[in-house]
């Protein structure tokens, strides 16, 4: 009964861990922003698009199978920018290791009048 126990943990822990994703922001100033609509945000490779930005912060985000998920990765991503008022994400990087692992980051800016 108790190797029973032990082998269901185990297999538990393998589940949990198999679908594991997460998020990470740093913010860079204190101003507060309307929430944005993240479909609306923007995403450059680059760090210097043509218009005038205010950096609001680094956001970034992960999944232990980044394989199979770089779009929602990117969603992901978008919807922590629009939490803080973001109109882009520039530097945008997605990573996906041999492993499956990866992730996407970028930082969080909003567009100045």
């Amino acid at each position: 009964m108790k190797i029973s126990i032990i082998s269901l943990s185990i297999i538990l822990l393998m589940l949990v861990l198999a679908g594991c994703t997460g998020n990470a922001v740093y913010l860079k100033t204190d101003k507060k922003y309307d929430k944005t609509d993240y479909k609306n945000i923007k995403i450059y490779s680059i760090t210097n698009p043509s218009e005038n930005y205010e950096i609001i912060g680094y956001v970034s985000t992960y999944s232990s199978d980044a394989n199979r998920e770089g779009e929602r990765l990117r969603n992901n991503l978008k919807k922590q920018a629009a939490k803080y008022g973001a109109d882009a994400i520039i530097g945008f990087k997605l990573n996906i290791a041999i492993s499956g692992g990866g992730g996407a980051q970028g930082v969080a800016v909003k567009f100045l009048p």
